[in-house]
């Protein structure tokens, strides 16, 4: 008896990815008509999240939108699996798949034009600086939108209102666009904004699948494979489309860099790089570690020195040059500088949280002390790279991946930061480091927005009189119970992954 599947065909394959293509797309309908932009960003007062939409009736909603969220992990999964498995068997074959998925990614994308922000209205913020800067003059990195409070949009600023923009010139530059071309309105600007971050989740994609060389060429990871991973992934679609993030620019900008470095452009590399980090700061953290490898590419002291010349001379032209351009110094870095004071959902703050209740005299040191373990994990991952240990992918994504685990604030569309380096190194590894945290990413949104405010506020134990009342508030309960959800599931992964290989890994590291 024959216990071995039957091989792989293009039809076949083609048709399941498209059937799981067609239901994840079908999905995102069922959550923009539940979730729809109009007539929700014309609500009056408080801005709304997926729970305030959903408290009055439609509760039952949200046990469909994770269901449906499931499914969509679950088919992107799956089609990764079988597009990896078809590459190892036809890798040419494979490889014509790329368009199939590309136009998946953009149907997803364009479907979730229409999907109100439920989790984070920071899209919003981007209209509000580029109307202010447009119609007003107001340079939205050194004039907060509370300097003209008769704009009908500045509501939409939230918490931000009194705040000079954390994002850099490429990004207010690139913001300004639309505003420019005569797109004001909340709900076109909003609009506007997606599809920039749809055009650079495309352009990243064909990066990706057309032009990006996989790390390890006898793996069998195909474009198509990377393609799948990236555009089938839900945070990507919902966290860079659906709610507008910028950060999609940034990582575009990154892996457009490391492509160009693949290349031998390293100059090119350089001025990519250094425009991803004129959009988010964030993707400073890749400079140095790529800067080491490209010098590290030649045994010529004097080329070494030509190249490192090169490189800062590049970064500090543009890096400051575009920054001067937008304001004098030291202003234009107040929103940056700001940015830094942030608090929220990270493994360092809801240690925080807990240390505050037990032994309050020694929690704002731990606030302070993670960027310093931080830095002694980058000096690792540095001096591990020097040792020809770590390539600048797997150098690049261990420190993200460290940075999202030891900085003080975490939002769940930072786990966009890791995909670069995972879509251009993709492995086990790398893969399901990404793919879980993007899963449990996504499904933190019961934590965050649903049942405390549903179930646990409610509880009788946290009531008044009850037990537990000293301690009953949203942040003292919520912050380690979602950071325990949502890094603990990665970690485990991490941890099985150390358990099976760690002591060779180590070995091979630093012997």
């Amino acid at each position: 008896m024959n216990n071995h599947p039957a091989p792989l065909t293009l039809t076949s394959v083609r048709k399941e990815v498209w059937r799981w293509g067609g239901l994840i797309v079908l999905i995102y309908l069922m959550d923009v008509a539940a979730f729809p932009l109009v007539p929700y960003i014309h609500h009056e007062g408080a801005m709304l999240d997926l729970e305030m939409i959903l408290r009055n009736g439609g509760q039952w909603f949200i046990w469909l939108y994770m269901l449906g969220l499931g499914l969509q992990f679950y088919g992107g999964w799956r089609v990764v699996r079988m597009l990896h498995a078809f590459s190892r068997q036809s890798l040419q074959e494979a490889q014509s798949l790329r368009g199939t998925l590309l136009g998946i990614g953009i149907a997803s994308g364009a479907v979730l034009l229409g999907l109100y922000p439920i989790t984070a209205l920071d899209v919003a913020v981007y209209v509000v600086n580029a109307r202010i800067w447009t119609l007003y003059g107001g340079n939205p990195l050194t004039t907060a939108p509370e300097a003209f409070p008769n704009d009908p949009y500045v509501r939409f600023a939230g918490e931000y209102a009194s705040k000079t923009s954390p994002y850099g010139p490429v990004w207010e530059m690139t913001a300004q666009i639309p505003a420019r071309l005569g797109v004001t309105d909340i709900v076109s600007g909003i609009v506007a904004m997606k599809i920039i971050a749809l055009l650079a989740v495309v352009g990243m994609a064909v990066l990706i699948g057309w032009y990006a060389k996989q790390q390890n060429a006898g793996s069998a990871v195909g474009g198509v494979t990377a393609l799948g991973f990236f555009v089938l992934n839900p945070l990507v679609m919902l966290e860079a489309v659906g709610n507008g993030h910028n950060d999609i620019l940034m990582v575009a900008f990154v892996t457009l860099g490391l492509i160009l470095w693949q290349r031998g452009r390293w100059a090119w590399a350089t001025f990519a790089l250094t425009l991803a980090a004129l959009v988010k700061l964030p993707a400073l953290i890749v400079l140095p570690l790529f800067g080491l490898a490209v010098v590290m590419e030649t045994d010529s002291w004097s080329e070494r020195f030509k190249r490192g010349l090169g490189m800062a001379a590049i970064f500090l032209t543009v890096f400051l040059g575009l920054y001067r351009l937008m304001g004098p110094f030291p202003e234009v870095f107040t929103g940056v500088m700001q940015s830094f004071s942030r608090r929220s959902f990270s493994p360092a703050y809801a240690t925080y949280v807990i240390a505050r209740e037990i032994a309050p005299g020694i929690s704002p040191y731990i606030l302070s002390q993670s960027r310093s373990v931080l830095l002694a994990v980058y000096t690792l991952i540095v001096l591990a790279q020097l040792r020809r240990k770590l390539t600048l992918l797997e150098a690049g994504f261990a420190a993200t991946l460290a940075m999202i685990y030891l900085t003080n604030a975490f939002r769940m569309w930072y786990i966009l930061w890791l995909l670069p380096f995972a879509a251009l190194n993709l492995n086990s590894r790398t893969y399901w480091r990404s793919w879980i945290f993007s899963l449990t990413t996504e499904f933190s949104i019961l934590s965050y927005y649903v049942l405390w405010r549903w179930s646990l506020r409610h509880w009788t134990w946290g009531e008044v009189t009850g037990p537990l009342a000293p301690y009953w508030d949203y942040f003292k309960i919520m912050t380690p119970f979602t950071v325990a959800w949502q890094f603990t599931l990665p970690f485990l992964g991490d941890l099985m992954g150390w358990m099976k290989d760690g002591r060779k890994y180590l070995q091979e590291l630093w012997v």
